[in-house]
């Protein structure tokens, strides 16, 4: 009868415990937090995109014509919808820049470029001079390039260079001077009449 090497089966026992106690308490943790890292930026890119449609959603409400044979009421409705967009896209893009770090952090390399850039961009614009028209104008041309660069892929790259440049065009047209407002209140010849303060 052959005999147990006792040494040998503590020695299988002791490195089974010692391997699991360290995949439990030192690998499984740092996977988890790994895990938890990818879920939370996952979620933070989608939500930004979000934003952002919401965003172009409002400023395409903000910046649709009334018709001219409306009547009263419909164009106090839309007066007030349009007001209610503009609060809506206002405070939107306040909470946007308040978590733009976070929204940053999602991203790597020109995504997260293309991200702090749209962030400070649509920031800029509401505190600046420009009528809610001319505001809600730039939100909407900036929709299309920021997304086609935040959810591009390497497979279309020159979709995602043409994206970029647009962006920088787009954002360097917002640093220039908005024209400034007529004198007396009245509507300037590139606005339209209603409205669109």
């Amino acid at each position: 009868m052959p005999s147990i090497e006792w040494n040998t089966v503590a020695t299988a026992g002791a490195t089974a415990v010692f391997v699991t106690l360290a995949v439990e308490y030192i690998a499984k943790p740092a996977v988890e937090a790994r895990k938890e890292r990818i879920l939370e930026d996952a979620r933070l890119r989608r939500d930004l995109v979000t934003a952002i449609m919401d965003l172009t959603l409002s400023a395409t409400i903000l910046t649709t014509d009334v018709p001219v044979d409306a009547s009263a009421s419909v164009k106090q409705s839309l007066r007030d919808e349009r007001r209610r967009h503009y609060d809506r896209m206002r405070t939107r893009i306040d909470a946007l820049h308040d978590d733009a770090g976070r929204y940053a952090r999602a991203y790597q390399g020109a995504k997260r470029s293309a991200a702090q850039r749209y962030l400070a961009c649509v920031k800029g614009l509401v505190l600046s001079e420009r009528t809610r028209y001319q505001q809600a104008d730039v939100v909407r041309s900036l929709a299309v390039p920021v997304v086609t660069i935040l959810e591009g892929t390497v497979r279309r790259p020159l979709r995602f260079q043409d994206a970029r440049l647009k962006l920088e065009k787009l954002v360097a047209d917002t640093e220039v001077p908005a024209e400034p407002k007529p004198a007396g209140g009245l509507p300037s010849v590139r606005q339209p009449a209603d409205d669109r303060t």
